[in-house]
């Protein structure tokens, strides 16, 4: 068994890599994943559940993304097998493995310790797919080629970071604007499209807006300077300018829950 660690906002993701690993290993590993509504089923003691797949897991796969990478459970749940792993060593035993899936920007090299000490791999490149799955059939015990496709199953993985980054990016967009009242506009005009404006926003932020605009954004808002101005307030004079933000209303729908939640 092996023992797939994430957060609730991950879960599409870490049903995806089950379904390929165990397609992959048929009949050889089962893939522990709290929220999937198999390896925990109803009525179950959920931490009894996960302290059982701890203790039992052969290999552990960790999902970090620049927001799991702080929470609480994935600390709790790599240094179980850390633990295992060095007792297992110790006693003559085999290793552990314990492998960081690192994703939607995430990349090994930006880790924090302890994550950082193992060799971590990143999701959305296919030889960085392929050798994670070597090395789970090495701990499995498996031998021979594989058979999964690793270019169809990155470009899967690519998919889901889009739309899971994409969420992030218009709540940073949005911070300090009217959410309810957008949304609302939104659900009364679907399919169209909605001109925000931000009135005066600091030359900072505006460096910020354009950088979504180009990157994590791009196609999907239009940002216009309306004017630039100095604004006088208890901190002094700032340099800035009125702003526009052309956005698709279907896509602030897309993403309704996530924006009324943050506002």
């Amino acid at each position: 068994m092996l023992f797939l660690s994430h957060i609730h906002e991950e879960r599409e993701l870490a049903v995806l890599i089950k379904s390929e690993l165990e397609s992959e290993f048929s009949g050889f590993v089962d893939v522990f994943v709290s929220s999937d509504g198999v390896s925990i089923p109803a009525g179950a003691n959920f931490l009894k559940r996960i302290e059982d797949g701890l203790v039992a897991c052969v290999g552990a796969l960790y999902l970090i993304s620049p927001k799991s990478v702080a929470r609480t459970w994935i600390s709790f749940e790599l240094g179980a097998v850390w633990v295992r792993n060095a007792m297992s060593l110790r006693s003559g035993g085999v290793e552990i493995p314990a492998l960081p899936v690192c994703h939607s920007g995430m990349k090994p090299g930006a880790l924090p310790a302890p994550l950082s000490n193992l060799n971590g791999i990143v999701a959305n490149q296919s030889s960085q797919l392929e050798f994670a799955f070597r090395s789970i059939q090495s701990a499995v015990g498996g031998k021979g080629g594989l058979k999964t496709d690793f270019d169809q199953l990155s470009a899967r993985i690519i998919a889901f970071e889009n739309a899971y980054t994409l969420g992030a990016s218009l709540v940073r967009l949005l911070k300090g604007i009217n959410v309810p009242g957008l949304i609302a506009h939104c659900e009364a005009n679907p399919n169209t499209t909605v001109n925000i404006q931000f009135g005066f926003v600091p030359n900072e932020q505006i460096d910020v807006i354009r950088g979504l605009e180009r990157n994590e954004l791009q196609g999907r808002i239009k940002v216009e300077v309306k004017s630039s101005v100095v604004a006088f307030g208890a901190d002094g004079a700032q340099n800035g300018g009125d702003i526009e933000v052309m956005i698709g209303t279907a896509l602030l729908l897309q993403f309704r829950n996530e924006l009324l939640s943050a506002a």
